[in-house]
Order: structure tokens, then sequence, then C-alpha cells
């Protein structure tokens, strides 16, 4: 069974800060973690979130000035 999940990545660690308080300010569930190994970015901080809330995440950080790096969809393999 495969299934998949959503990671912005940012250039600082400031940045994924501000955008976890921003968004848990909105009451979006995100998660801070290490970026996954598959992905790479100039900051090791990114924040997981579900697929499905991409585009008001994305409008979000528009509004709110957030800066990020990219977004990405991970895979999850299980066994």
């Amino acid at each position: 069974m495969e299934n998949y999940y959503c990671i912005v990545t940012f250039h600082t660690t400031n940045h994924a800060l501000t955008f976890e308080k921003v968004m848990k300010e909105n009451k979006v569930d995100v998660k801070l973690m290490p970026v996954p190994r598959q992905v790479s970015s100039s900051c090791g901080t990114a924040a997981q979130f579900p697929c499905e809330l991409k585009d008001e995440i994305l409008k979000t950080c528009l509004e709110q000035h957030i800066e990020i790096d990219e977004v990405h969809k991970i895979e999850v393999k299980h066994s």
C-alpha cells in the first residue's frame, strides 16, 4: 500500500518557525520535521502537511508574506 504526504521546505529555520506559527494560528495542522533524504534544501527543516491543504497553505503564505523554498509530494511505501 502506498500513500503520500506533502512537505514544504524553507531557506532558513526562521522561515520554518514563522510558517509553523502562522499555520497554527490559522488552525492548519502542520508538523516541523527534518528534510527527508530524497529532498534537498538549504535549510534542514521542513513542514509536513496533508496534500489536500496545499492550495490553502500556499495562499496563506502569499497573504502573510511567508518565504518558502519548495513544496514536495513524498511517497510513503509500506511493506
